[in-house]
């Protein structure tokens, strides 16, 4: 590949300033092609390094670092013109080169690469840089696309991806398999970031895919009062199982920890009277302090290793259930579903609604309610999107009246 290298022309006279030019050479079949791309006084040239010396402490300044910027930079784009040349099989002639100087841009044919083959590059660079679930998702959504192609037979390619093919794909989600609406969320999501990754990356040209809209909708966020969570972390289980899920669980909704990162504790991540442990989802590390509630239940379990029982999420799913009817957890609750453009609302007793998930958005919850500042509840449950934590910071129905109360309750 083609290099760009610079030097002075000590042939030139010297001009008013003193300065001779700067020259960008590129070599051609043996031949040089070059262009004047600044000027610089030639004792203060560094041949070696091809770029200014920076003046003495009895001379004038020379701007030798904004030369340089000038030259790192222009010396970069050179690099990454003659890439392009090389990926697009374009021989790098004397023309191509003066095109460059003179600032013309390389006009590329898109890289021919197949749908599905590309879909699988797609899925395999996310595994370098994506958390374990995004890629898993990600598998996911291309597999229901693939079971899509074959039973609407809608041959997918990145000519046929527009709004016909969304709307085919949007009644195949919620009308032929009845899923909610969004899981077209979901797909659509993970869909139009492929494209973009593909279109980034010259696989395509088409854009149409842009115009795909399906806001995600935002369901009931199911947390306990704390009260609840009090009620749950004293009553007494005669059943060992449930005894270990209710713990497991409330150490979640004392952490703010995913189920993902509970199964994963263990003594090594106690250091300093801290918890530490580097997150599955963001693989960004957060540092808890531990106190009273969380050392409780930590002494409960004494074994060397292992810092909580384990449970599979389904299991635990199951068990904080029973738990919660047995504790008595049973204020009805709305449970907001979503069918096609239908928005359906049911009250439900609040243990039928508690799962994993729900452990960490008590956490977040009951933090905001009782003073803990927002960016502290970021730290602690590494959450980095502002409109993630807005959709949890939601007070509870007993501390709006409680507030409430304090505000006009003597009028």
């Amino acid at each position: 590949m083609p290099n760009l290298k610079y030097y002075i022309d000590e042939t030139k006279k010297l001009n008013d300033h003193g300065c001779t030019p700067i020259r960008a050479n590129v070599v051609i079949n043996g031949k040089n092609n070059f262009k004047t791309v600044g000027e610089v006084k030639p004792k203060q040239w560094n041949k070696k390094k091809q770029r200014v010396s920076p003046p003495r402490k009895e001379e004038e300044d020379n701007g030798f670092e904004a030369t340089n910027l000038f030259l790192d930079d222009y010396q970069q784009n050179a690099k990454e013109y003659f890439r392009k040349c090389l990926l697009q099989k374009i021989q790098v002639t004397r023309e191509a080169v003066q095109d460059f100087y003179s600032g013309q841009e390389l006009i590329l044919n898109p890289v021919k690469k197949e749908f599905w083959e590309a879909y699988e590059e797609f899925l395999k660079s996310g595994e370098l840089k994506r958390a374990h679930n995004t890629n898993r998702n990600r598998k996911t959504i291309k597999n229901y696309l693939k079971i899509f192609e074959t039973s609407t037979r809608y041959k997918m390619t990145f000519e046929s991806i527009n709004l016909v093919f969304y709307d085919r794909l949007t009644e195949n989600v919620l009308v032929t398999n009845k899923h909610g609406y969004n899981y077209l969320s979901a797909i659509t999501d993970k869909f139009k970031a492929f494209m973009t990754w593909s279109f980034e990356r010259d696989y395509h040209t088409n854009t149409t895919y842009k115009k795909f809209s399906a806001p995600e909708k935002e369901g009931s966020i199911i947390h306990l009062t704390f009260l609840e969570l009090q009620q749950l972390i004293n009553f007494k289980f005669e059943n060992l199982k449930l005894r270990k899920a209710r713990d497991f669980f409330c150490f979640g909704c004392l952490t703010g920890l995913r189920y993902c990162d509970l199964q994963r504790l263990t003594k090594d991540n106690i250091t300093n009277d801290m918890i530490k442990i580097t997150t599955q989802k963001t693989n960004k590390e957060v540092i808890i302090p531990l106190f009273q509630g969380v050392r409780t239940i930590i002494d409960q379990y004494p074994e060397p290793h292992k810092l909580l029982p384990k449970f599979s999420n389904q299991k635990l799913n199951d068990y904080i259930k029973d738990c919660c009817e047995l504790a008595k957890i049973n204020t009805l609750s709305e449970y907001k579903t979503f069918e096609k453009n239908i928005t359906k609302t049911e009250y439900k007793p609040k243990f039928e609604l508690i799962g994993t998930h729900t452990a960490r958005k008590t956490f977040i919850c009951l933090a905001y309610e009782r003073g803990m500042d927002i960016e502290m509840i970021k730290s602690i449950t590494a959450i980095t999107r502002e409109k993630t934590l807005r959709r949890y910071l939601q007070v509870s129905s007993d501390s709006k009246k409680e507030k409430l109360n304090a505000a006009f309750g003597e009028l």
